[in-house]
């Protein structure tokens, strides 16, 4: 092992690998500029995570009492519940509205200064927050090659920081929705790495600090990611013995370990004197129902494996990090460990969660914070591949992350037409997707949205598309379908059953034959089109 690096050169390949990801993804970002476009960024979550900036600096009420001069203008950007005292809470916690604030300020001010309309919503509020993520994300690529070059070389580091970015959706979340927490939270992660390695070394108060921030700040963003601190308890630990060494450091710097403690709860005291002055309580939680854990039905498949979301289906190249997990034993052994235990735990929590699939999403995001991390063990894959003596196994992997690469630009510009849908993907309509840029006539129909009531009892029904298009159904089964189809048609609307009753007399048929004939022409369009595809 090398000591952290300080500077590897304008030329080496990890710095080249790091410049050419920055170009890619700011070229990404310009080409989408998306922020001229009306609620591109600022939508959604954000909308959570934002609205403690707009409150604060432009109506100068933290208590929200503003929204209810208008509520149906405020209505699209303010999505608070009642607190106990009757009043508004943000549901989310501040952390992302912090990590916002500089870049918000460096606009609002000077465009107040100017006479400029600053209402907090405008195209460059979210260019600002395009510039944060933007930000951010450059600092943990710094992070994340001073990291891997701590244990590897270059040309492994170099190959890993392309491919856990360019390879995966965390391209999507710096450039697609930049103002989401993941980018953010993959940059504080893998820094509260960094300073776990380099405290682990050599303990110094200034580390401490830096450590306890970070956590601080991890946990107020996503309060489940606090799972980091996982690293740090049993970071280099490779036995019985180096767990109880590592027990007894702890113990000896206690008086840093309580500065860690007292810095963490620092950054949480901005958050506390919110949640007091608007609940009456210092600790309040406001997900309310929609924070429900299932920690003993962890949908483990699904978010791994599932059509609707799996992390390994959409992101299919951070199979190369798990099997990276044998090649950390084997030869960093003191790396596994901590590495395999946040890992489960993760998965574990992330599977626990009532609402598995996260929402809307592009695959399953909840992963990426995590990311930085990752990369050790993938890192470890790359080297075994490096050093195979056998030729074919380091082309098959270079092949196989050429093929990812191009698997997941093409997956969002899928998500980008529709061919991918953001939350109610089955294994029918991946399928029928599946190396088409944009959606079939049938896509639609074999989607099945989620039962958000069943998932807040923690019970997760199978995705029912429409048996029509599934192919899975013979000709008979169909027809029968379509006629109750037309017959629904018929009785709700009254100008279509009158003009059906008139047709069926001037054919001497009766209505019912009229509606067998109808379905079968209906059907037998929607064969044509490709819509309906008939069990041989």
């Amino acid at each position: 092992m090398t000591g952290i690096s300080k500077s590897s050169g304008l030329l080496k390949p990890s710095f080249i690998s790091a410049f050419i990801i920055l170009i890619t993804v700011a070229y990404i970002t310009i080409s989408y500029n998306l922020w001229s476009r009306p609620n591109a960024i600022i939508r959604d979550d954000v909308n959570h995570y934002y609205s403690y900036l707009p409150a604060v600096f432009i109506y100068h009420d933290i208590k929200l009492d503003f929204i209810n001069s208008n509520i149906n203008y405020f209505a699209k950007h303010y999505w608070p519940l009642r607190g106990p005292k009757g009043g508004w809470v943000i549901v989310t916690t501040m952390g992302l509205s912090l990590m916002y604030a500089p870049f918000f300020l460096m606009f609002h001010y000077p465009m107040q200064w100017m006479g400029m309309e600053a209402l907090g919503y405008t195209p460059p509020y979210q260019l600002a927050l395009i510039l944060s993520s933007l930000f951010y994300f450059a600092i943990g690529l710094f992070y994340l090659r001073k990291i891997l070059l701590h244990y590897f070389s270059e040309w492994p580091t170099a190959i890993t920081m392309a491919t856990v970015v360019l390879s995966t959706n965390l391209v999507f979340y710096v450039t697609d929705e930049p103002a989401m927490s993941h980018a953010y939270n993959f940059v504080l992660m893998t820094m509260f790495l960094y300073y776990t390695i380099h405290w682990s070394e050599k303990q110094s108060i200034r580390h401490a600090i830096f450590l306890g921030l970070l956590a601080g700040m991890i946990s107020l963003i996503r309060p489940t990611n606090i799972l980091v601190i996982l690293l740090l308890a049993v970071w280099n630990v490779d036995s019985f013995r180096a767990l109880w060494d590592r027990i007894l450091l702890f113990i000896k710097k206690s008086p840093q370990v309580a500065i860690m403690f007292a810095a963490a709860i620092l950054v949480w005291v901005p958050q506390m004197l919110y949640w007091k002055y608007v609940t009456g309580h210092y600790f309040y939680f406001s997900y309310s129902d929609k924070g429900k854990f299932f920690f003993d039905n962890p949908q483990i498949y699904q978010t791994l494996f599932g059509y609707r979301k799996g992390w390994l289906l959409y992101t299919p190249v951070m199979a190369f990090a798990i099997l990276g997990l044998f090649f950390l034993f084997r030869k960093y052994r003191k790396l596994f460990f901590p590495v395999l235990l946040f890992m489960v735990a993760n998965i574990w929590v992330i599977s626990s969660w009532w609402l598995w699939w996260y929402g809307g999403s592009y695959g399953m995001r909840a992963y990426v914070d995590s990311y930085g991390i990752l990369a050790i063990p993938f890192t470890a894959f790359v080297v075994w591949s490096f050093e195979n003596r056998r030729w074919y196994i380091k082309v098959l992997n270079v092949i196989a992350i050429g093929l990812f690469t191009f698997h997941n630009y093409f997956q969002i510009c899928q998500y980008h037409n529709s061919a991918l849908h953001y939350v109610s993907m089955t294994k029918e309509a991946y399928w029928d997707s599946f190396g088409h840029k944009h959606p079939s006539l049938r896509f639609g129909h074999l989607l099945s949205y989620p039962d958000y009531k069943s998932a807040e009892k923690g019970i997760y029904p199978e995705p029912k598309p429409d048996p029509l298009y599934t192919g899975k159904l013979g000709r008979k089964e169909c027809v029968i379908i379509v006629r109750g189809e037309v017959m629904s048609s018929l009785f709700s609307n009254r100008d279509y059953l009158l003009g059906m009753m008139e047709k069926a007399k001037s054919r001497n048929i009766s209505l019912d034959s009229l509606v067998t004939l109808d379905a079968e022409w209906i059907l037998q369009d929607k064969i044509y089109k490709g819509m309906v595809k008939i069990k041989e």
